[in-house]
Formats: C-alpha cells, structure tokens, sequence
C-alpha cells in the first residue's frame, strides 16, 4: 500500500488552486513594471495599488455572509472564475501606452486610458479577492476535522504559479526581443487559457452547502470580541501592510538595481523575475504548505506569526544590500516563511474560531483585514517610500518596520497568554455537518 493516496474527490479543489494561481502569475507581480512602462510615477504606481483592494472592503464580507446565508457558494464561484476571463479579455484589448520619460501625474490622471486600465485591474483583482474566499471556505468545509491540512490543497496553487512565472517571463522576453519595452501580451494570453480550464474544473466541483445549519449574529459577536481574536486581526493586519512589498513593489526594485548596478541584465530581466517567483512557489512555498500541519501541530499560530515577522525582517533587509538582481533568487526561499506558512496559519485558524455556519463570514472578515485593509496600508506606504528615498532605503525601513512588529507582537501574545481567561473563543453547537460532499470522501487518511 502507497504511503500516501491521493483522494480523487478532493482533485478538483487541487486542480483549481493550480490553475487559479497559473493564471494570475502573468498578471499581477508584473501590474507594478507594467504601470511603469507606461509613465506612471511611484505615487502614481501606490495610487493605483492603494485602490486596488478597496473595493474589497465591502465584497469580500459580503460575499462570504451571503453564501453562507443562501447556501449559494458554488455558483458564486462558478461565476467568479467566468468572470476573471471577461476581464482578462479586457486587459489584452486595453491600448498600450510605452514612455521613454515618466509622464506628469495631473496628465495621468486625466488620461481616460489611465482610468480603463485602473478600473479593469481592479476589477481583476476584486475578483480574486472574491474567489479566494469561496475557494478557502470551500477547502476548508471539505477537509472537515482536518483544517491544518489546508496547506496540502494550497500548495498546488503555488506549484501552477511557480511554474508559470517562470514560462511567462521567458515568453514575454522572447516576444519583446528587438524592443525598447516588453510585450505582455504572452503573460495574457497564458492567464485567459487557465482560466478558461477553470470554468470547467469549478462547475464540476463536488461540493454541496448542508441547508440546515445557520450561524447567530450573537455567535460571530462573541468570536470577534475576543481579545484573542482580535489580537489575531490586528497582526494579520501588519502582516498584510507587508505583502505589497512583495506583490507589487519587488519587480520594480529589481528593475532598479539592474539599470543602477548591473545594466547588461536589462534584456533578460523579465526572466529573472519569473525566475523569483519560481523559486518564491516552488522552492519556499510549496515546501511550507506541505508541512504547516506538522508544524502549526507543534509550534502554534502565533508563534507562527512570530516567525513570519523576523523572517520579513531579515528579508527585507537582504534587499537593502543587494546590488545585483541575479542575488534576490536565494532570497526568495524566504517567501515560504513570509507567506506560505503564515497565511496557513492564518486560513486554519479563523477556520477553528468560526462559529458552525459563519465559516465563510469569518474567512471574509480575515481576508478583508489582509488584503482590503493592511495591503493598501503597504501600498501607499510603500508609493511614498519609493518615490522620497528611492527603493532600496525603502527595504532598509521595512525591515526595521517587520522587526518592531514582531518583537511586539510576541510581547503582547505573552501578556494576553498571562492575564487572559482560557476560556473557550468558539461555542459548539450540535447538528448535523455544515456540508456535504460524496460518501465515499475520506478526508482523514493520508490527504495530499
């Protein structure tokens, strides 16, 4: 007997995450360089990622309370993903507009082009936010007991996406060799076919809302009043001021040392940054994802976070002494730390704290207070720091910035730990299982 088997009933939630990931490599790490090409300033560029999320803000709690009220979560996803293929249509067709010189903010903003390519990412990147709830609480409901095994499922997410940086960025440099700017249109076309082979992997999904059980207001309200949980929100909040440093502004630093440092890796250099995200998926990722179980079993969620934070520390200030864009690669095993096994830590643990019925709800509210809330927090941060001291001693700052939280966030986990009630955060409630899926799913052995 194999020492592990692979449950065919839980493929598709694999296969989406694979997919899913595939096809936003191609677009989103490259939205920084991209709005650079085109003139943008890095107010500008922090203005576009500032608003970016904020749409969020509301869709993304309201998604999650609305499918866990009407039962309607597969459908939502099922329209979610035809969705992102409409936009991306969108984005292909959107005039390019390629600069020698940064052009004047007031120009931009007046641009009616400016304002289409604005509007389509961010409705892109709503749409992402959006169906990562569905697809977490989706997971999360099928593994049942077993929410520590998230990191099992996510990890063919970042496997699609470290390999299809790396493909894209190869694409896109050969598709703009003999040219002054780069053609994105391989990245594109790349991300309309996954998404395509989404549609039809998410429709046949064998997932089914159980009707009968439904979360209290009051319940929801005793998970977010206390002082744990809320503890929990305000650093998964620092640690999303944090992720834009990565998402959004780390190609664009690359680009920096390249044309500061090291200008004969200007052809290439789209390569070397797919190649980043390759080793970011595959070679820090996916490792992580593997072993969150075992390690969230042993060491805990905030002390998972503890690490995240110090990891961030000693990886942004790698940055600040890096001269040569080919050295950012080995660094970028970092990003199993920093984003991997934090935000499995982070998925499991609002998947305990949520209240039978609400499981959506909560997943909504954490992802709002990461992604709608601290990633625009980052972004503008980070706009700011790029354009008044340049992106190098931007990372020298961040890293101070990861290392403060981190020293306080174990100082206040110790102080709650000492003087906290350990009383119970979620009430049980008998019924019957919030979901269903085929019988013949057995998600407690071996599940990979």
């Amino acid at each position: 007997m194999p020492l592990y088997q692979i449950n065919k009933k839980l493929l598709p939630i694999k296969i989406h995450f694979f997919l899913v990931m595939a096809g936003t490599a191609p677009i989103l790490p490259f939205l920084s360089t991209i709005s650079k090409q085109r003139g943008y300033s890095p107010v500008i560029v922090g203005l576009i990622f500032t608003i970016l999320p904020l749409p969020g803000l509301l869709v993304r709690p309201v998604i999650g309370a609305i499918t866990d009220k009407y039962k309607c979560r597969k459908t939502a996803f099922v329209l979610n993903t035809v969705l992102r293929s409409l936009l991306i249509n969108i984005l292909i067709f959107i005039p390019g507009s390629v600069v020698r010189a940064e052009l004047n903010d007031t120009d931009v903003i007046k641009s009616p082009i400016f304002w289409l390519f604005v509007c389509t990412v961010t409705l892109y990147k709503v749409d992402s936010m959006t169906g990562t709830v569905l697809e977490d609480t989706i997971c999360i409901d099928i593994l049942g007991e077993n929410k520590t095994e998230y990191g099992n499922q996510r990890m063919w997410g970042s496997i699609g996406w470290g390999i299809m940086s790396i493909v894209s960025g190869v694409c896109v440099d050969w598709y703009s060799k003999g040219l002054d700017h780069k053609n994105y249109t391989p990245g594109f076309i790349i991300s309309l076919i996954c998404s395509i082979l989404d549609i039809y992997v998410v429709s046949s999904m064998p997932y089914v809302q159980n009707r009968e059980v439904k979360a209290g207001s009051n319940d929801i309200k005793r998970v977010l009043t206390n002082i744990r949980v809320q503890s929990f929100l305000l650093f998964v909040l620092a640690f999303g001021t944090l992720l834009p440093f990565i998402w959004y502004y780390l190609f664009w630093y690359m680009e920096d040392i390249s044309n500061i440092y090291h200008p004969e890796t200007k052809p290439y250099i789209k390569t070397i940054q797919g190649f980043s995200l390759t080793i970011q998926c595959l070679g820090g990722e996916v490792p992580f994802f593997f072993l969150s179980n075992f390690i969230l079993k042993r060491i805990g969620h905030t002390n998972v976070f503890s690490l995240m934070f110090f990891a961030y520390a000693v990886r942004f200030y790698l940055y600040s002494i890096i001269t040569n864009p080919v050295w950012v690669l080995p660094v970028e095993l970092l990003n199993g730390i920093t984003y991997a096994l934090a935000y499995a830590a982070a998925i499991s643990y609002a998947a305990e704290l949520a209240p039978v019925g609400a499981e959506g709800t909560l997943q909504g509210i954490v992802g709002t207070t990461m992604e709608e809330i601290g990633a625009p927090i980052g972004s503008s941060i980070g706009g700011y720091l790029f354009n008044h001291f340049g992106s190098i001693t931007s990372y020298t700052f961040v890293s101070g910035f990861a290392l403060a939280v981190c020293i306080t966030q174990i100082i206040v986990q110790r102080l709650i730990n000492r003087f906290s009630k350990n009383d119970s955060i979620k009430g049980e409630r008998s019924g019957s299982s919030y979901f269903t899926v085929d019988p013949h799913i057995s998600v407690n052995d071996n599940l990979i």
